[in-house]
């Protein structure tokens, strides 16, 4: 009886490790994405944006669209006065120029991005409609990234440390509202049990 259950094992592993490849389910081709010389830069810097695919010669419409913008912090300022600095910056409008493709359908273009903020750039065949894309996160430059762009100015003077959070003071007085009731609630449960225990005698 072992031996058989030794041959089905054996022959059905047989069995299905030839039919696997006959499951094999076939993907379609992964969109085709663009390319940039760098994911992160710097406000001000360059990125090369290029891509493949296209009709030699074509034109191909870049569009550069701004989809998040850098949010500030709160900074020090004079006198040892917080100042929150979010900037009330919205994106910019998309941006649009137009390049053609080489002979291999190809294209490179160099783009200079200067605020700060998250930026998709999508080329376009005008012929083929053939389309790449590509993401950038530009950065604020040190100097200006703890105050959403303006320059900090060093007075010299700091906060004291007063170790009290925000949320600390939400979640003592949400504490405080728990014990109110708690408190409420055993007041309540022996006045009743103090009652009925008078009312039986």
């Amino acid at each position: 009886m072992k031996k058989l259950l030794v041959v089905l094992a054996f022959v059905g592993s047989i069995v299905l490790g030839a039919s696997a490849p006959a499951l094999a389910t076939t993907y379609p081709a992964p969109p085709p994405q663009g390319s940039v010389s760098s994911g992160t830069i710097s406000a001000g810097g360059s990125v090369v944006f290029s891509g493949t695919g296209f009709l030699p010669g074509e034109t191909i419409n870049i569009t550069v669209t701004q989809t998040a913008t850098a949010q500030g912090a709160a900074a020090p300022g004079r006198g040892g006065a917080v100042t929150m600095a979010v900037p009330g910056v919205l994106p910019l409008a998309p941006l649009t120029l137009s390049t053609v493709a080489d002979a291999s359908g190809a294209f490179s273009v160099t783009i200079t991005l200067n605020t700060p903020g998250t930026y998709v750039l999508t080329a376009v065949g005008a012929t083929s409609g053939h389309t790449v894309s590509a993401t950038v996160v530009v950065t604020a430059p040190a100097a200006l990234a703890n105050t959403g762009g303006a320059p900090l100015a060093d007075t010299g003077a700091g906060l004291a440390g007063t170790g009290v959070d925000s949320s600390l003071v939400l979640w003592v007085l949400v504490g405080a509202g728990a014990l109110a009731a708690g408190t409420a609630s055993v007041v309540v449960v022996r006045r009743r049990a103090k009652n009925e225990s008078v009312t039986a005698a």
